[in-house]
């Protein structure tokens, strides 16, 4: 017992950090009642998806882990502890990331809770996009061999019905998250760079990040054409989604431009008539 814990706290030592940075993150935001409320749901939810679509393909299409990896790391039912344990963070970074990207950087809440809830959504299925297929090539690294999926996939071996399925169980905690912050009040933030949801965009992009610099590493450093055909592809789909996002991020802060006292300001000049009005 005592191997298979430090296998899963030290072994997945990358889980382990991103788990250790989302309760210091939730714990400001959600208070500690409310996060281990989430936490046990959260992980409820990643071993009932996780064990169910082992076992009857639902809702993830049908899959295995590596069964060599018992003995090494705690298990729960068919599915590492450790993945179960993603969950928790991975959807809180979407959450608290579209809360600040729709809000803009001067206030705490955007006018329009729906909206933050979808992005939430999309944004935790866009990191699974790039987290997924990069854990797949685990034998080329330091995370090893994990699972692999019965059939073929569009994305990268990743059949459509993963992503659909993901996209439900993204539903589901960012809609708790919503649920449970329903009374987040709005605000005005002074100092932008001290808004209290930034660095949850340091931990979602922190996930891609790594996930992207691995499968460069993989592509630099392996000796078979397809791994390094994959790897390539898929660090250049980290960018491919993201640099986009970043941009059309920045313009939409850009017209939620504010005064220091959180007024609406327009963002460009009103336009002066013939007469000088």
């Amino acid at each position: 017992m005592l191997q298979e814990i430090v296998g899963t706290l030290v072994g997945r030592w990358y889980v382990t950090t991103f788990g250790i940075t989302f309760v210091v993150l939730a714990s400001r935001h959600l208070g500690w009642r409310r996060t281990g409320i989430y936490t046990a749901v959260a992980i409820v939810v990643g071993v009932v998806a996780e064990n169910g679509s082992v076992s009857f393909g639902i809702p993830y299409t049908r899959y295995a882990f590596n069964d060599a990896l018992r003995g090494n790391e705690l298990f729960v039912g068919n599915v590492p502890l450790m993945v179960t344990l993603s969950y928790t963070f991975m959807s809180y970074f979407a959450f608290a990331t579209a809360r600040v990207i729709a809000s803009g950087l001067w206030r705490l809440r955007s006018p329009i809770p729906l909206l933050e809830y979808v992005l939430g959504v999309a944004l935790a299925v866009w990191g699974i996009w790039v987290v997924d297929p990069i854990s797949r090539l685990g034998a080329h690294f330091f995370l090893g061999e994990l699972f692999r999926y019965d059939g073929p996939g569009f994305w990268f071996g990743l059949p459509l019905g993963s992503q659909l399925g993901f996209a439900l169980t993204s539903a589901i905690l960012v809609g708790f998250l919503t649920y449970l912050m329903r009374d987040e009040s709005d605000g005005v933030v002074e100092q932008p760079l001290r808004h209290p949801h930034l660095p949850a965009i340091g931990g979602y992009l922190g996930q891609v990040v790594f996930m992207a610099s691995t499968a460069f590493f993989v592509a630099r450093t392996s000796s078979n054409p397809a791994v390094i055909q994959t790897a390539d592809a898929l660090c250049g789909s980290a960018f491919l989604i993201f640099v986009p996002m970043g941009i059309l991020t920045a313009v939409h802060w850009r017209t939620l431009a504010v005064t220091r006292h959180g007024e609406p300001v327009p963002p460009f000049p009103a336009r002066v008539g013939a007469d000088g009005s």
